[in-house]
C-alpha cells in the first residue's frame, strides 16, 4: 500500500529541515585541515573507497568533471591526494589518497561517529539500527531515481508526474 500524500508531505518537510540543519552545522564546524574545503568533502570521502579517475569520482559524488577536477587539484596541492598511474591504462591517471589523506579520513569518521553517538544519547542500538536501515532504503530509492534520470538523459521533474492511479 503506497504512502499517503499527507505522510509524504510531512516526510518531505522533515527532510528539508534535516538538510538545512546539516548545512547550518557545517557552516559552524571548525576547519579540520587548511586544504580541505567543506565543498570537497564528498570527493575526499569518495576517495576513501579507493583510487579512481576524476570522471569516476564525478559519478560517485553526482557532480560534473570540471568541479571535481578543481577539488582534486586542491586536495593534491595540499598533500591529501596524489595522482597515480591507472594500472588498467598507463596513459590515464587515477587519484588516490595519500597517507595524510587516509589518516584525516579516519580522524573525521571517528569524530563523526562520536558526534552521532552524542546526538543519539537517548536512543538504544535497536532504534539507531532501525533508523539506519530505513535511511539506507530511502537513499537507495533516491539512487534509483537519479540513475533513471541519467539513463534517460533528462533532469528530474520539479514534482514527479502523477501515476495512473493518481490521475483517475
Amino acid at each position: 500500500m503506497p504512502v499517503e500524500h499527507a505522510v509524504a508531505m510531512e516526510l518531505s518537510t522533515e527532510l528539508i529541515q534535516l538538510v538545512k540543519k546539516i548545512e547550518a552545522i557545517r557552516h559552524h564546524s571548525p576547519r579540520v585541515h587548511s586544504g580541505l574545503e567543506p565543498s570537497s568533502y564528498p570527493v575526499f570521502f569518495a576517495l576513501g573507497r579507493g583510487p579512481a579517475r576524476v570522471s569516476a569520482l564525478a559519478d560517485r559524488v553526482h557532480s560534473d568533471v570540471s568541479t571535481v577536477s578543481r577539488q582534486v587539484s586542491n586536495l593534491v596541492s595540499h598533500g591529501l591526494a596524489a595522482k597515480v598511474s591507472d594500472p588498467d591504462d598507463g596513459r590515464a591517471q587515477r587519484v588516490a589518497l595519500t597517507e595524510e589523506g587516509e589518516a584525516l579520513i579516519q580522524r573525521l569518521q571517528d569524530g563523526r561517529g562520536r558526534w552521532i553517538q552524542q546526538l543519539l544519547v537517548d536512543w538504544d542500538d535497536a532504534k539507531a539500527r532501525d533508523f539506519t536501515r530505513h535511511l539506507h532504503e530511502f537513499i537507495g530509492q533516491l539512487s534509483v531515481e537519479l540513475d533513471q534520470a541519467r539513463a534517460q538523459g533528462a533532469d528530474l521533474p520539479e514534482f514527479p508526474p502523477a501515476t495512473r492511479k493518481d490521475a483517475s
